[in-house]
C-alpha cells in the first residue's frame, strides 16, 4: 500500500511512459497497484476457431467507426429497452426509515471470463454473474478491451470499449443504465482524440455517441488516469460538453477524480472547486456526475455536498463517493458510515469499485461445485453479513485462527461491511402486467423448458436473466421457528437453469414467510397469478401472499392448492378479483406443512402476473436464415440471423428435434442473430433442422420458424 496520491500519480506516469495499458488495475486511488482480475483456466471456456469477441476502439477506429466496418459489431448489440423503476413506498422496503434519494453506481467487469476474448454469452457455468440489480443505478466497466487486430500476446488497448450487451440487457431489465469506458493512458498521442473539425464538431466524439445508440448502452465512465498537457485538458473538456450535448435524454456522463482542468493528476477523494469544473464548467454542463476517489473524509464529504449544492447541483445526482472492494473485500480501510452515517439520510451517492470480489477472490471460483459458497459471499457484500436485507449490519469480528484453513482471509470478517442493502433501498420494476420470473440467474448446469430437461450442458447468459427476488432473503419462521434456508437450485428448474429452493424443517406451527417481490400492481378485477412449484411430499402447502399499498400491514393469503401427485410441478392458477381496486406492493410465499415436524424441500418455478386478457401469439420470426457454418468433423460453429420483432416479443428459443423425437434447446435470447459453438451432428444426418420459437412477454410460445444446417459429404 503507497502512501499518498503523489506514489500513485508516479507509478501511472511510469507506466504510461513505457506505454504499458493500466486499465487492468482499476481507478487505484492512494493505495497503489493490485493485482489484475485472474483469467480463469476451464478448457470448456476455449474461444471457437470463429466466434465473436468484443474489442477496444482507439482514436482511427472512433473516427470512422460504423457498424457495417466493425467486425462483429452486430453480435454485440443489446435489445432489451431500459425498463421504468415504480415510485418508492417506503411501508414496504426492508429499511422503511432509509432514504431513497441515494444512488448507487457499481464499477466493475463484465467480461465473463477475459480481458482479451470478451463474449456475450458462453458454454461454462462457473461465471462471474450479478444477482443485485435493485440496488444499482448505474453500471460500468473501468479498463478497455485490446483493438481489433491486437495480438493476444502484446494486446493494444483501446481508449473505449462499450460495455457488455449481455449485461447492458440484464442492467437494462432491472432498470438500471450501462456505461461503456473511457480509458487513458494507452498508447498513441492523447491529441489524436481531440480533433475538432472546421464545423466545431469532434469525430470521436461523434464515433462515441453512434456507438452507444447502435450497441444499446447509455454513456461512459470516463477514467482518465494520466497527465496530460493543459492544452489538451482544455480540449477534451469542450469535446466533453459538446459530447453531453448532443446526447440524448437519458445518456450518463460519469467523471472519476483524476486530473484538474490543467491536465495534472491529482486525486482529490472529494468534489471541490479545483475539479468541480468536469461536471459543470460556468454555466455549462461537462459530465452529469464525479466519481470521488477511495480517501474518505468527514472533510473531504462535507466538501463534496457543499460544493455540488452551491453550483446548484443535487448531490444524489452529481457526487458518487467511492469503496473500494476489489482489493479490500468486506473490510475497506475507510468506513462507509462517513458518506451514509446510520441514521441519517446519505451525504452523497455511493460508488463501488469491485462488486466482483466475492466471485473472483474465492480461490474455487472455477469449480462448478463450488459456485454455492460464492453465493453465500456475493449475498454477504449485498444483503449484509446475515444474508438478510431487513438485519443488515457488521458482525462482530471473528480472529482467524493460527492454522491455515485455507479460506481466503475476508471470508469470515465483517469489522466493516453492512451489506449494500444497510445504504441504498431497493428498487423495482414490477409495474405492470404481465410479469413473470422462472427466478432464471442466467447460467446453469443443464436447461429446462415446461419442467422437462432439454439440453445437459452447461451455459451461461446473462442477457436472459430474469428479475430475480427483490430481497435476498427475507425470509421468517412464525412462533420463532427456524425459516426455511433460500437458495437458487441449478440441479432442477422449470424454465431456464435453475428454481429458487427452500430447504429444512417444518412443523405445522411454524409455517415459513418469504417475501420476494416489491410491486406495484394496479388490479382491475380481470387480473391473475400463476405460481408454478414443486415439493418434496403431499404434506407440503405453498400460498401465495399480496401485500397492498392501501393496506401494508395486512397479507392476503392464496392458496395454491395440493400438489399434483401425478407431476413433479405444480400450476395454480390464481384469480386477483379479491383485490380489485387495490394496488398490489408486495409480493410473498408462505410453506407450510399438514404432517408432523419433518424436513422439508420446496421449489419455486415459475410466478407471474398476468392481465385479463392473453397477450397475441408471437408470430414466427421472419427471415430466419443460416448464414454460415464451420464444419469441423461431426460438430459445427453456426451463425444464424432472423429479423428480430419491433414489439410483442419477450425472448426467442433456438431448438432442435433430436432423431429420437426429443427436444433439445441450443439458446435463447432478444437478439436478430446467434452463435452456437458447438452444433453437434446426430449419426450420418445431412441436414440438422433448427427451429426458432417467439416467445411473448406473459409466456405465451408462439410461430416457429424453421432453417436447416446442411452438412458436407
Amino acid at each position: 500500500m503507497s502512501s499518498g496520491p503523489l506514489d500513485r500519480r508516479t507509478f501511472v506516469r511510469m507506466l504510461g511512459a513505457a506505454g504499458v495499458a493500466v486499465g487492468f488495475a482499476g481507478p487505484l486511488g492512494p493505495f497503489g497497484a493490485r493485482p489484475a482480475v485472474a483469467a480463469p483456466a476451464a478448457a470448456a471456456a476455449t474461444r471457437g476457431a470463429h466466434q465473436p469477441f468484443m474489442h477496444g476502439y482507439d482514436a482511427a477506429a472512433l473516427k470512422t467507426w460504423s457498424p457495417e466496418t466493425d467486425r462483429w459489431a452486430r453480435y454485440f448489440r443489446s435489445r432489451v429497452p431500459l425498463a421504468a423503476r415504480i415510485p418508492a413506498f417506503a411501508a414496504t422496503q426492508a429499511d422503511p426509515g432509509l432514504a431513497t434519494g441515494p444512488q448507487l453506481m457499481n464499477l466493475s467487469f463484465d467480461y465473463d471470463n477475459s480481458f482479451f476474448t470478451a463474449y456475450k454469452y458462453g458454454d461454462v457455468f462457473a461465471r462471474r454473474l450479478l444477482r443485485f440489480w435493485q440496488y444499482t443505478d448505474l453500471y460500468g466497466s473501468w479498463h478497455g478491451l485490446p483493438v481489433d487486430g491486437s495480438p493476444e500476446d502484446e494486446p493494444v488497448h483501446g481508449v473505449v470499449n462499450p460495455p457488455n450487451p449481455a449485461w447492458t440487457d440484464a442492467a437494462h431489465r432491472n432498470g438500471a443504465r450501462s456505461l461503456g469506458c473511457w480509458f487513458w493512458p494507452r498508447t498513441g498521442e492523447f491529441g489524436d482524440y481531440l480533433e475538432r473539425r472546421a464545423d466545431g464538431s469532434y469525430p470521436v466524439a461523434d464515433g462515441m455517441l453512434a456507438m452507444a445508440e447502435y450497441f444499446g448502452f447509455d454513456g461512459y465512465f470516463l477514467n482518465q488516469e494520466a497527465e496530460i498537457s493543459s492544452a489538451d485538458a482544455h480540449e477534451l473538456m469542450r469535446m466533453l460538453e459538446y459530447l453531453r450535448a448532443k446526447a440524448p435524454e437519458g445518456f450518463h456522463l460519469q467523471w472519476y477524480d483524476t486530473i484538474m482542468t490543467n491536465g495534472k493528476l491529482d486525486y482529490q477523494n472529494a468534489f471541490n472547486d479545483k475539479n468541480a469544473d468536469w461536471v459543470q464548467h460556468g454555466d455549462t454542463p461537462v459530465n452529469h456526475s464525479f466519481f470521488a476517489n477511495y480517501w474518505l473524509t468527514e472533510e473531504g464529504v462535507a466538501t463534496s455536498r457543499r460544493t455540488a449544492l452551491e453550483r446548484g447541483l443535487d448531490p444524489y445526482e452529481a457526487v458518487f463517493h467511492g469503496t473500494e472492494t476489489e482489493k479490500y473485500g468486506f473490510n475497506p480501510p475507510f468506513d462507509t458510515r462517513i458518506v451514509c452515517p446510520d441514521g441519517e439520510p446519505a451525504r452523497t451517492s455511493w460508488a463501488l469499485f469491485g462488486s466482483h470480489f466475492p466471485w473472483d477472490r474465492y480461490p474455487d471460483r472455477e469449480d462448478p461445485d463450488a459456485q454455492g459458497e460464492v453465493f453465500v459471499r456475493e449475498r454477504h457484500y449485498w444483503s449484509g453479513p446475515n444474508e438478510d436485507p431487513t438485519r443488515t449490519g457488521r458482525t462482530e469480528y471473528v480472529p482467524w485462527p493460527d492454522e491455515d484453513d485455507g479460506k481466503p482471509r475476508d471470508e469470515h470478517n465483517f469489522r466493516k461491511w453492512d451489506g449494500v442493502a444497510r445504504y441504498i433501498t431497493e428498487r423495482s420494476v414490477i409495474g405492470g402486467f404481465p410479469f413473470v420470473t422462472r427466478f432464471n440467474t442466467g447460467h446453469g448446469r443443464a436447461f429446462f423448458l415446461a419442467g422437462r430437461q432439454v439440453s445437459d450442458r452447461e451455459w451461461n447468459n446473462i442477457s436472459i436473466q430474469d428479475v430475480l427476488p427483490t430481497w435476498q432473503f427475507w425470509t421468517r419462521g412464525a412462533g420463532g421457528a427456524e425459516p426455511l434456508r433460500a437458495e437458487y437450485d441449478y440441479g432442477l428448474a422449470y424454465d431456464g437453469g435453475c428454481s429458487l429452493r427452500f430447504s429444512g424443517r417444518l412443523t405445522p406451527e411454524g409455517p415459513t414467510t418469504a417475501r420476494l417481490f416489491k410491486t406495484r400492481l394496479r388490479v382491475t378485477g380481470g387480473e391473475r397469478a400463476r405460481l408454478v412449484y414443486a415439493t418434496d411430499g403431499r404434506e407440503g402447502r405453498v400460498e401465495l401472499g399480496l401485500i397492498t399499498e392501501e393496506d401494508p400491514d395486512t397479507v392476503t393469503w392464496l392458496p395454491a392448492g395440493r400438489p399434483d401427485a401425478g407431476r413433479r410441478w405444480t400450476t395454480a392458477e390464481l384469480p386477483l378479483a379479491a383485490l380489485a381496486g387495490r394496488t398490489v406492493a408486495a409480493v410473498a410465499v408462505r410453506f407450510a406443512t399438514t404432517g408432523g415436524p419433518a424436513d422439508h424441500t420446496f421449489r419455486l418455478g415459475e410466478l407471474a402476473f398476468l392481465p385479463g386478457r392473453p397477450a397475441p401469439r408471437p408470430a414466427a420470426p421472419a427471415g430466419f436464415t443460416v448464414d454460415a457454418v464451420h464444419p469441423a468433423g461431426d460438430t459445427a460453429e453456426v451463425f444464424l440471423s432472423w429479423r428480430v420483432a419491433r414489439q410483442g416479443v419477450w425472448y426467442y428459443d433456438l431448438t432442435r428435434e433430436l432423431p429420437d423425437g426429443r427436444t433439445e434447446s441450443l439458446g435463447r435470447i432478444f437478439d436478430d442473430v446467434y452463435y452456437v459453438k458447438a452444433l453437434d451432428r446426430a449419426g450420418a444426418e445431412r441436414g440438422t433442422e433448427l427451429r426458432l420459437t417467439a416467445v411473448a412477454p406473459d409466456g405465451t410460445r408462439g410461430g416457429t420458424a424453421v432453417a436447416t444446417v446442411r452438412w458436407p459429404g
